[in-house]
């Protein structure tokens, strides 16, 4: 089932505005980055946060062209493994934008000496969750966070990253079409063993044009138990506006510590 039109039209408002913000984020992220005379602060926030930001637009930008919510047929193969590859992407830096800030804030702070072991360093860590100023550490303490950074940031992207990458689905099919497709899968491989190459290439057309875009992602089919697909266009926004929450407060806080 697609978007209706009203959802569309609110997506595409909702993307530019979004766009934008990123936009400004990596800016402010830059300039504060260059403020602080440490090398290594200057790394993680200009080279790190703020390019992972500007990918994260990028890669926003490039899910939307190539698969727009109003898409209503199946996107052909290698559009949509440029679709995947642009998810994939998105999903790295959203994980990563938040560890370089955690860096910035442990170098500005010199904090080598409170907290030792460097993998305890992030800033969903429990051991730098107490030295975060009261507001972000609010925030990132709060139920929407946690849950989202649990059930959804480091899921998936651990997923990714170790086990089985994120996927759209081609297409949703019927019942009736789903047979069907299975059919001419089987039919694809016959034509396949008996060298009819372009019997092959005309199953794949029939294919192709069986059932509507999936607008869902998802990694595992078996993990967990029942998979959870998640709707591709709204998520990538709604991720993208907590990168901007977060960084906004973070930029106005990470000067202060706990």
């Amino acid at each position: 089932m697609g978007y209706t039109p009203e959802q569309v039209s609110q997506l595409l408002d909702d993307q530019e505005t979004t766009l934008y913000s990123l936009v400004e984020l990596q800016k402010e992220c830059t300039i504060q980055g260059q403020s602080i005379a440490n090398p290594l602060v200057q790394e993680h926030m200009l080279h790190g946060a703020g390019r992972r930001i500007m990918v994260l637009r990028r890669t926003v930008e490039n899910i939307y062209d190539l698969f727009p919510p109003s898409t209503t047929k199946p996107l052909p193969t290698d559009t949509l493994s440029d679709v995947q590859i642009s998810l994939h992407a998105f999903v790295m830096n959203l994980y990563g934008v938040f560890e370089n800030w955690a860096w910035a804030f442990y170098h500005r702070h010199d904090l080598q000496s409170t907290i030792t072991d460097r993998r305890k360093v992030g800033m969903f860590s429990p051991a730098m969750k107490p030295i975060l100023p009261t507001v972000l550490r609010d925030y990132l303490a709060s139920e929407v966070i946690t849950n989202w950074q649990r059930d959804y940031l480091k899921n998936y992207r651990d997923a990714l990253a170790h086990r089985i990458p994120l996927y759209i689905p081609p297409a949703n099919f019927t019942p009736e079409e789903s047979e069907r497709y299975s059919q001419m899968g089987s039919a694809k491989l016959d034509s396949l063993r008996a060298g009819d190459l372009i019997r092959f290439e005309e199953i794949c057309v029939e294919q192709d044009a069986l059932g509507v875009a999936s607008l869902m992602f998802l990694h595992s089919f078996t993990e967990g138990g029942e998979p959870k697909p998640l709707l591709l266009h709204p998520q990538v926004l709604s991720d993208s506006k907590t990168v901007v929450e977060f960084g906004t407060k973070f930029l106005a806080h990470w000067h202060e510590r706990s």
